[in-house]
C-alpha cells in the first residue's frame, strides 16, 4: 500500500507542477479578458443610440448600436412542432413564443461510493468501492444495456425507437448519450443543455413571428439567451396533446397532459417512457443593446422591418490612428431597463465573474503547490503525528507561496493591461514610502542632537 501511495503521490506531483504552470497563465488571461470586456461595455455606453419608441425605429440607425425596450410579441400567429409527425400537437397554439417536447425514459444508473480506511502498519490506506443501482427518469435516452460493475442489472429501450420514428427521426442512428456527472440527477443534466432539445424524439419550435415593436427576433437570438426567453415554462393545454400516436400505441395521455407508457399513478418500470409538452407565452418585457440591421426576406410576414444582431466592437486609440477589434457584444435583459441600468448591470456581472475566476485561479495555484509536495507528505504519513504536522506545514507554505505568486502575476498583468492605474499605484506607494522615510530620518536626526542642562537666571539664585 505504501508504494502504491508513493506512485499516486508522484502523479499528484506532476499534476501540481502542471497547475503551477497553468494557473498563472489563467490569471493573466483573466485580467486581459476583464479589461477587454470593460472596454466593450464602455463602447456600448458611448456609442448606443436610445430608441424611445421601439414601434418606430429609424432607418438612420441601421448599422448602429441601439438600445430599446418593449414587449415580446408574436401577434396572432400560432405555433406547433414538426408538422406531419405523430408527436406533433393537435393544433397550433396561439400567443406561444416557444414550444418544447421532452421525452424521458426510466433507466438504471450505477452509483459508486468510496470508503477509505487507514492501515495500522505502513501508513497506507485501503479504499473500498461499493457500487449500487438506482432507477430514475432521464431525457438523455437509453443508457448502457448492461451496467459496467453490476452486470446483472440491465436496461430496456422500451418504445424509444418508435418515439424517434414518430418524431421524424431515424431509430438506431442516434449517438450515445453522454453519461451525467456522478451524483448529478438526469433532470439537472438536461437543464445544463447536455440534451439537444432539437434532436428526435425531443423537439422544439420557435415562433418566426417573434418581435419587439418594429424589431424582429430570430430563432437563434431566442435560443441563445435562455435566461431571458426560456425561464417561465408552462405545461401545454391537455386538449392540444395528441391522445394517440401511430406506432406508439402503449402511450396513454394522463389528466396532466403527459403521455406515458405506465399508468399515471403507478410506479414506472425499466423501459417506460414519458412525453411532456411545455411552452412559453409571449407578452413579457425585454431590454436590448444590439446592432440594428435590415430584416431578412423571411421577416416581412412578421411585420418587422428591422432585425438585430451582435455588434462588432472596434475601439479607436491614439486619435483614431489605432483600431482595436474587441470582438462582438450585445446585451439582452428581461424587464424594462434604461441604458444606464443595462451598463451598470453588465459591469456588476463582469466584476463578479472576474472575482470568481480570480478565486478559482488562486485555489488552483495553492492546490498545485500542495500537490507538488505530496511525495514528502506521503512519506511523513508513515508516522501519524509527523504526517499531520507535515501536511499542515505544507499547506502553510503553499498558501504563502501561492499568495506571493498570485500578487506578482496580478501586479504584472496590471502593468500590462492597466498601465496608468498600475504606475499610479506604484507612484503613490513610493510617495508614501518617501514621506515615511523622510519623517523617520528627521526624527532620528532630532534624537541625536546634544541637549544642554538648563541654566538658572542670576536673579533667581539663592
Amino acid at each position: 500500500n505504501f508504494w502504491c501511495q508513493q506512485k499516486n503521490s508522484l502523479g499528484l506531483t506532476i499534476v501540481g507542477l502542471l497547475l503551477i504552470c497553468i494557473a498563472p497563465c489563467l490569471m493573466w488571461k483573466n485580467e486581459g479578458r476583464h479589461v477587454t470586456e470593460l472596454r466593450r461595455i464602455d463602447f456600448c455606453k458611448n456609442e448606443a443610440v436610445v430608441v424611445e419608441n421601439s414601434d418606430l425605429p429609424s432607418s438612420e440607425n441601421t448599422g448602429r448600436l441601439v438600445h430599446f425596450t418593449g414587449q415580446v410579441s408574436v401577434g396572432e400567429a400560432g405555433l406547433d412542432l414538426t408538422p406531419g409527425t405523430g408527436l406533433n400537437i393537435t393544433a397550433p397554439l396561439p400567443k406561444a413564443l416557444i414550444i418544447k417536447r421532452t421525452c424521458s425514459i426510466y433507466q438504471k444508473f450505477e452509483d459508486a461510493s468510496n470508503q477509505v480506511q487507514n492501515d495500522r502498519i505502513g501508513g497506507g490506506q485501503t479504499t473500498t468501492t461499493t457500487f449500487t443501482c438506482r432507477e430514475d427518469w432521464t431525457p438523455m435516452g437509453p443508457q448502457a444495456k448492461q451496467l459496467p460493475h453490476l452486470p446483472e442489472q440491465t436496461n430496456s429501450r422500451g418504445i424509444w425507437d418508435s418515439l424517434v420514428e414518430a418524431a421524424g427521426g431515424t431509430a438506431g442512428q442516434e449517438s450515445a448519450a453522454p453519461p451525467p456527472m456522478p451524483g448529478m440527477p438526469p433532470q439537472m443534466a438536461a437543464m445544463l443543455q447536455i440534451v439537444d432539445p432539437s434532436k428526435a424524439p425531443h423537439g422544439i419550435g420557435v415562433s418566426p413571428a417573434a418581435h419587439v415593436g418594429g424589431f424582429g427576433l430570430s430563432k437563434e437570438i431566442i435560443l441563445e439567451e435562455p435566461m431571458v426567453f426560456q425561464t417561465e415554462w408552462a405545461p401545454l393545454p391537455a386538449e392540444l396533446v395528441p391522445s394517440t400516436v401511430d406506432g406508439c400505441e402503449r402511450l396513454v395521455k394522463g389528466s396532466d397532459g403527459i403521455l406515458r407508457t405506465n399508468a399515471e399513478v403507478a410506479q414506472p418500470t425499466n423501459g417506460d417512457v414519458m412525453v411532456k409538452y411545455e411552452y412559453i407565452s409571449d407578452g413579457f418585457d425585454c431590454s436590448f443593446v444590439v446592432e440594428q440591421i435590415m430584416a431578412s426576406d423571411s421577416d416581412p410576414e412578421v411585420g418587422a422591418k428591422y432585425s438585430v444582431k451582435k455588434a462588432d466592437v472596434i475601439d479607436d486609440k491614439c486619435f483614431g490612428k489605432i483600431h482595436d477589434n474587441l470582438g462582438v457584444i450585445w446585451m439582452v435583459r428581461k424587464g424594462r431597463h434604461d441604458l444606464s441600468e443595462m451598463i451598470d448591470m453588465a459591469k456588476q456581472d463582469e466584476k463578479a465573474i472576474t472575482k470568481l475566476l480570480r478565486i478559482v485561479c488562486y485555489v488552483l495555484l495553492v492546490g498545485g503547490w500542495i500537490m507538488l509536495f505530496s511525495i514528502f507528505t506521503t512519506v511523513l504519513n508513515t508516522l501519524p503525528i509527523l504526517g499531520k504536522l507535515g501536511y499542515f506545514a505544507v499547506v502553510v507554505i503553499a498558501l504563502i507561496i501561492g499568495t506571493v505568486c498570485c500578487c506578482f502575476v496580478t501586479a504584472v498583468a496590471y502593468i500590462r493591461y492597466r498601465p496608468l492605474i498600475a504606475f499610479g499605484i506604484i507612484g503613490l506607494a513610493f510617495g508614501i514610502w518617501g514621506i515615511v522615510a523622510w519623517r523617520l530620518n528627521e526624527a532620528a536626526e532630532n534624537s541625536v542632537q546634544p541637549t544642554f542642562a538648563p541654566t538658572v537666571a542670576p536673579g533667581l539664585s539663592f
